[in-house]
């Protein structure tokens, strides 16, 4: 009677263990079908973001490189050969197409360099990330060459005091409202970049490309033909 008693008991914790089981992964099933639906929303609508279009709203300034000129270099932002380019961040993108070794900030007509920095062959951007670049000032960005001889400079501005305040503060504004709709930080990168694209600052464009760490496919697909719009090969 005893081992007929066990074994019913047996039988009963075991049913409540399969019970437990199931239970547990029917709860792990709908952790999981709250994730998937979290997650899914955001990352449709980066891929859906239309960042190409971009390139439609002011055409960018182009600087042919000739196909397989061994060490030719084409600077895409912060400026073009010949001309002052004016950005809004004071922590400008520095993006370029050519193989160098170092690239150096230094106060215009200088020869001091404020920030330096080494780069690799794979490199083609770097994010400036010395002390802060003042309104109004006048830089060269100078590239060294793998023999670390300086080859190419251009000259930017931070845009003037007064206009740059005017656009941090439309900037805000804008960050704000989509924040307050719930928007991802790519969308967010998204609008100010279509903000600075409708005023032809594409040094500013793709400074808000590349601050974003994980980007979608369709963001990942317009840095990728940065450089043909840009520095388009014969």
């Amino acid at each position: 009677m005893r081992q007929i008693n066990l074994w019913l008991i047996a039988v009963v914790l075991s049913g409540i263990g399969i019970s437990l089981s199931q239970n547990y992964s029917l709860a792990k099933l709908a952790d999981l079908k709250i994730l998937i639906a979290e997650k899914t929303p955001s990352e449709n609508a980066n891929s859906q973001l239309p960042w190409e279009d971009l390139y439609n709203r002011v055409p960018p300034p182009r600087d042919d490189v000739p196909a397989g000129s061994r060490g030719d270099i084409c600077v895409i932002t912060p400026a073009k050969p010949g001309k002052i380019g004016v950005v809004w961040s004071d922590r400008p993108l520095f993006l370029w197409r050519g193989s160098i070794r170092k690239i150096e900030v230094r106060l215009r007509s200088s020869k001091q360099a404020l920030w330096s920095q080494t780069v690799s062959d794979k490199e083609s951007s770097i994010i400036y990330n010395g002390a802060v670049l003042e309104p109004g000032q006048s830089y060269d960005l100078v590239l060294f060459n793998q023999r670390s001889v300086p080859i190419f400079r251009v000259t930017f501005q931070i845009m003037k005091k007064e206009e740059r305040e005017r656009i941090t503060s439309d900037l805000t504004s804008l960050e704000a409202q989509l924040k307050q709709e719930g928007a991802t930080a790519e969308k967010i990168a998204h609008a100010k970049a279509n903000y600075f694209a409708s005023r032809g600052m594409w040094g500013d464009v793709l400074l808000e490309a590349y601050k974003i760490e994980k980007p979608s496919d369709s963001l990942s697909k317009f840095k990728n033909s940065a450089l043909e719009q840009f520095c388009p090969r014969n």
